[in-house]
C-alpha cells in the first residue's frame, strides 16, 4: 500500500493539518498505484471563550466532496456525518479529544473515508472540502491521507452522498418523491435524525421512527429505528460519553451481502414520521455497479 498525504502542516513542523479557514478548492490528486481505497481524515481546532463539544466543533467541515471523472462520489456530508459513515463502514471508531473549558483544542481523527476508486489518468480524481465557522472555534486544521494499492480493484466502488429532507408537517408515513441514486447496490442506509428530537429517557417519539423501503413500488423491507439499527458506539441515552453524543444522531441499517439493487429497480423510502417538520438526512451507501 502507498500512503500520500493530501492535505498536511509544514514538514517537518508542529501544525497537525493544513490551515482550514476557508473553503478548500477542488484539488486533483496525482496518486500511485492501481486503486485509491480511502482516505483517512482528521480536524482539530482551538477553544476560546468556553468549551464546544464534539459533534458541534465536527462540523466546521461542512462538506467533504470527492469526484471521480467529475462524478460525485461523496458529497454533501459534514465532519460528523463523515465520522458516522467511517464507523458505519469499516466499524472504525473516530478518536475524540473534546475540550471541557475555554482554553485547549479539539481533536477528531481515525476517520476513515471508503472510496475503492481506479486510479485511470482517463478519470482524475479530485477532492475538495467547505468551511464553516462555528462558534469559539479557531486556528482550524484538516488533515488528509490517501491510502492506495498497488494491485487491481478488489471491492467496488462506494457512492456516499448525503440527502437532506424535512419531514412533513403531519405525523404518520410520507413517501419520499425521489428514489435513491441509480448507481448500483444499497449495502447501507445511513439516517440521521434530529439530535433534538431523538431517543432520550423522557422522549420516545422521534423524527423518524420506522422506515419502509419500497422496490418497484411494494414494501420490501420494514425498518424500526430502534429495533433494527445499527450500533455505531457505546451510545448510552441517560449519562452519555463525547462518542455518544457525536454519533448518536446516526441510524445505520444493513442489508446484507445481497443489499439492495437501486440500479435496476426503482427504489423509494418511507418515512414512519412522528415528530413533525424535522431537518433530517440520508445517507445511502453503494456500491456502484
Amino acid at each position: 500500500m502507498k500512503i500520500s498525504k493530501v492535505w498536511d502542516g509544514t514538514r517537518p513542523g508542529a501544525t497537525p493539518g493544513k490551515t482550514f479557514t476557508a473553503d478548500i478548492s477542488p484539488e486533483q490528486l496525482v496518486l500511485n498505484g492501481k486503486r485509491l481505497d480511502y482516505f483517512m481524515l482528521a480536524l482539530k481546532g482551538a477553544i476560546s471563550t468556553a468549551a464546544v463539544a464534539i459533534e458541534d466543533f465536527s462540523v466546521f467541515l461542512s462538506e467533504f466532496v470527492v469526484k471521480v471523472g467529475g462524478e460525485e462520489r461523496i458529497a454533501n456530508l459534514t465532519g460528523q456525518d463523515l465520522a458516522a459513515l467511517s464507523a458505519a463502514w469499516f466499524k472504525t471508531i473516530p478518536v475524540i479529544g473534546e475540550n471541557t473549558d475555554n482554553t485547549g483544542n479539539d481533536f477528531l481523527s481515525n476517520i476513515k473515508v471508503p472510496i475503492f476508486a481506479s486510479i485511470d489518468l482517463a478519470k482524475p480524481i479530485t477532492v475538495g472540502a467547505s468551511y464553516t465557522a462555528v462558534t469559539n472555534v479557531g486556528t482550524n486544521t484538516i488533515g488528509l491521507t490517501a491510502h492506495c494499492d498497488k494491485s487491481a480493484i478488489a471491492q467496488k466502488a462506494i457512492h456516499a452522498v448525503g440527502i437532506g429532507h424535512t419531514t412533513a408537517g403531519s405525523a404518520g408515513y410520507e413517501t419520499l418523491g425521489f428514489r435513491m441514486p441509480p448507481v448500483g447496490v444499497m449495502k447501507k442506509l445511513i439516517l440521521r435524525n434530529l439530535p433534538a428530537s431523538d431517543f432520550t429517557d423522557a422522549n420516545i417519539d422521534v423524527s423518524v421512527q420506522r422506515i419502509n423501503i419500497l422496490v418497484d413500488g411494494k414494501v420490501e423491507h420494514e425498518l424500526n429505528v430502534l429495533t433494527d439499527a445499527e450500533g455505531l458506539a457505546m451510545i448510552d441515552f441517560v449519562t452519555p460519553l463525547p462518542i455518544a453524543d457525536l454519533l448518536r444522531p446516526y441510524k445505520v441499517f444493513d442489508f446484507g451481502d445481497e443489499g439492495i439493487d437501486c440500479k435496476g429497480k426503482e427504489v423509494v423510502v418511507q418515512l414512519d414520521v412522528e415528530d413533525v417538520s424535522d431537518a433530517i438526512k440520508l445517507i445511502p451507501v453503494m456500491e456502484m455497479a
